[in-house]
């Protein structure tokens, strides 16, 4: 990989902290390097599963919550939380692996 692919592969895994679905979107149509592709699609979903996650922990968590009535256990209640805390160390989690994979392609470039 040159240094110019290397560069937009790393710029996708670092888009996390800026525009996290559109650059490595635009980077997989426009790039017609392999590798670059490969690293764009794993940019975009890295990006996109703590987003997944926490679209299936509101639309799952909506039943344990309409049912829970005032004089009910807290049990429905304390899942979503501890489910809605995991869903944060999840997306922490990905933030950080992009930071190191695009760091890795960057110490990649030959000098």
């Amino acid at each position: 990989m040159n240094r110019d692919q290397s560069i937009i592969a790393s710029i996708c895994y670092f888009s996390v902290l800026f525009m996290p679905f559109i650059v490595p979107i635009v980077a997989f149509f426009v790039v017609d390097q392999k590798e670059t592709k490969r690293h764009a699609l794993r940019a975009l979903w890295s990006h996109l599963l703590p987003v997944a996650a926490c679209i299936l922990l509101i639309f799952g968590s909506i039943p344990f919550l309409l049912t829970t009535q005032a004089g009910d256990s807290l049990i429905p209640v304390m899942t979503v939380f501890i489910l809605s805390f995991l869903v944060v160390i999840g997306f922490l989690i990905s933030v950080i692996w992009n930071i190191i994979q695009g760091i890795k392609v960057l110490q990649s470039i030959k000098s």
